[in-house]
């Protein structure tokens, strides 16, 4: 299962695709295009999701890979509660499944910050949403214009989107947050194996849409010119996106040329399209497994007659190759939503951020993190033995040219410094006493070392050293590796070839 992330990669795009496209033009008389966009004008809602993972391993897999495909499996995520208000404030409530845990978490997010907190948690962590433009070096960011951009993207999408092969629509009497509702049902199927042509036909339909091309782009200058403006970006640095001699401030001109060049780039597209499909069949034969038909995605859809989705089922089953380092079959993902209380009267619930941890002024080490919850907590216990944050491993060679290790009457020694931020620890110097203290991140031990000292005071008792404190030549204090590393709880190991390793639980 190690190298599952690095050859599943070029899975991402194609899953996305998935989602996306579900049909967009009018079935048995309801406009789906509708149907798709009509969230677009809710300001207000209530809802629940709920979200699981099942892993089908492939046959003959080890018993580590096993564990790994039951933990996958274990994973479920069931957000009873989401409420967006009208100002744009959103909370939400919920659990996290894991193995046998279960941890409930609340959220809330306004303009000013992101608030979470989960049960066991001393305290919640915020992330300050106030001057994020300062942050990052941008002036003029517009969030009004961007909402509309996203709203004229997601219109230009649907527009353009092909219906797949299976589609249809019913009448059906559905419960919505234990309400009866009369909804239309819109039911849609998709397999792998119809992806590439579906991809094909939503080229050439945005090729066509000369007109929702142009409006998309005009929108996106609106966004973009007073944000490079406000910046000090001039027209020169922009050269080099073909927009020649055009001024900046012309609109039209601008829009023109942009419109252009992406019919033109999804033109050329559409003329190797086939071709290059056949070279990444033929470069990537992986591909042919992912889209085949036993890749589905199935769509159910309940609409209200206000064209807002009510509830939604979504399951989604990828196919996956054969390999010794991706030993599943397949892999499905389900999600359910309800929405109830549509534009209606909605408050979000407030976390408050008083005595909050601020994580974009705190970088925590896992000792810190930990310290955050209480040690009983099923998220004490998932960060700590399932998430594994307190583990380090390091490995040190005789030669090595960072710790630059001396070995002097069979000790070996390594700069204290180095070795004890490596694990975490706190280095502070006593240039008073020529002592250096060192806390241990995770258990809090205290050591005090001192400079041409042969003892070491560990939680307040005197422990020998097999000779002095000494300093290098660079001013860097060396002591016993193994004392060290073993005060700080770490196991140390040492291979025929001199190479030790450090590892801590």
């Amino acid at each position: 299962m190690k190298k599952m992330k690095a050859r599943t990669k070029w899975l991402l795009p194609i899953l996305a695709l998935l989602l996306i496209l579900a049909g967009c033009q009018s079935v048995a008389g309801l406009d789906v295009n509708k149907a798709l966009l009509g969230d677009l004008d809710v300001k207000s809602s209530e809802s629940s999701t709920t979200l699981s993972v099942n892993a089908v391993p492939a046959a003959g897999i080890s018993a580590e890979d096993q564990k790994m495909v039951d933990l996958i499996n274990s994973f479920s995520l069931n957000i009873s509660h989401v409420k967006l208000q009208d100002n744009g404030n959103i909370s939400a409530s919920g659990v996290v499944g894991y193995k046998q845990l279960s941890i409930p978490f609340t959220f809330f997010m306004d303009t000013t910050a992101v608030v979470f907190t989960a049960k066991g948690a001393k305290q919640p962590f915020y992330y300050p949403l106030e001057g994020y433009e300062e942050s990052l070096g941008l002036k003029g960011l517009d969030q009004n214009k961007a909402t509309e951009l996203s709203k004229l993207l997601t219109q230009f999408v649907v527009k353009n989107l092909p219906n797949p092969g299976a589609i249809s629509v019913s009448s059906v009497n559905e419960s919505v947050y234990g309400e009866q509702l009369s909804l239309t049902k819109l039911h849609t199927e998709i397999t792998g194996e119809e992806m590439p042509a579906l991809v094909k036909s939503f080229l050439k339909s945005i090729s066509k849409d000369t007109e929702g091309f142009t409006a998309f782009i005009g929108s996106l200058y609106d966004y973009l010119y007073p944000l490079l403006e406000a910046n000090g970006i001039g027209a020169n640095e922009l050269s080099d996106l073909g927009l020649g001699d055009i001024p900046l401030g012309d609109k039209e001109g601008v829009v023109t040329v942009a419109h252009d060049a992406a019919k033109l780039a999804v033109d050329a597209l559409l003329l190797v399209y086939d071709k290059q499909l056949d070279n990444l069949y033929s470069s990537t034969p992986e591909l042919k497994t992912v889209l085949s038909k036993d890749t589905k995605l199935n769509v159910d859809l309940f609409v209200d007659n206000g064209f807002h989705i009510r509830k939604q089922n979504i399951d989604l089953n990828v196919a996956l190759p054969a390999s010794e380092d991706l030993p599943l079959q397949s892999i499905s993902l389900k999600l359910g939503t309800q929405t109830w209380n549509v534009n209606g009267p909605v408050t979000a619930d407030r976390i408050s951020t008083d005595g909050a941890l601020n994580m974009s002024s705190t970088e925590l080490t896992p000792g810190q993190t930990l310290r955050s919850f209480e040690q009983g907590s099923d998220i004490y216990s998932l960060l700590k033995n399932d998430m594994g944050i307190t583990s380090k491993s390091l490995v040190i060679a005789p030669d090595d040219d960072y710790y630059y290790p001396i070995v002097e009457g069979g000790t070996t020694y390594v700069p204290l410094r180095y070795l004890a931020e490596d694990l975490d620890a706190a280095v502070e110097w006593d240039g008073a006493n020529r002592a250096i203290k060192v806390t241990d991140d995770v258990y809090g031990d205290q050591l005090v070392f001192k400079i041409g000292s042969d003892k070491v005071q560990i939680n307040g008792a005197a422990v020998k050293l097999p000779q002095p404190v000494f300093v290098d030549e660079y001013g860097d204090a060396y002591v016993p590796l193994r004392l060290l590393a073993e005060a700080l709880h770490a196991k140390v190991k040492t291979d025929e070839d001199g190479y030790i390793y450090i590892d801590r639980p």
